[in-house]
């Protein structure tokens, strides 16, 4: 696969992102939007880093098992309803 990514491209996604999350935030429904670092095949360890306060912050990586298991969490306790969190060791 070749996973060329113009700029162009990106400010496309980042655009589309931007006028979801507005929707989302507009909307009645409960909400968390779950914002994963960069996403790995690695095991589930559950010592990953919950970031709320995104100032300076550069995404690190996170496996999709961790991702995985913050989402389950906060659907069973609703801590970050409202939220964005950041994921990332």
């Amino acid at each position: 696969m070749d996973f060329n990514i113009r700029a162009i491209d990106l400010k496309t996604i980042y655009e589309d992102k931007d006028r979801q999350e507005t929707l989302i935030r507009a909307s009645e429904t409960e909400w968390t939007i779950v914002r994963p670092g960069l996403l790995t095949n690695g095991s589930l360890t559950k010592k990953y880093q919950v970031i709320t306060n995104l100032t300076d912050v550069t995404a690190g990586k996170i496996s999709r098992a961790d991702v995985a298991h913050f989402i389950l969490e906060e659907l069973a306790g609703n801590r970050y309803l409202g939220q964005t969190p950041l994921l990332m060791y």
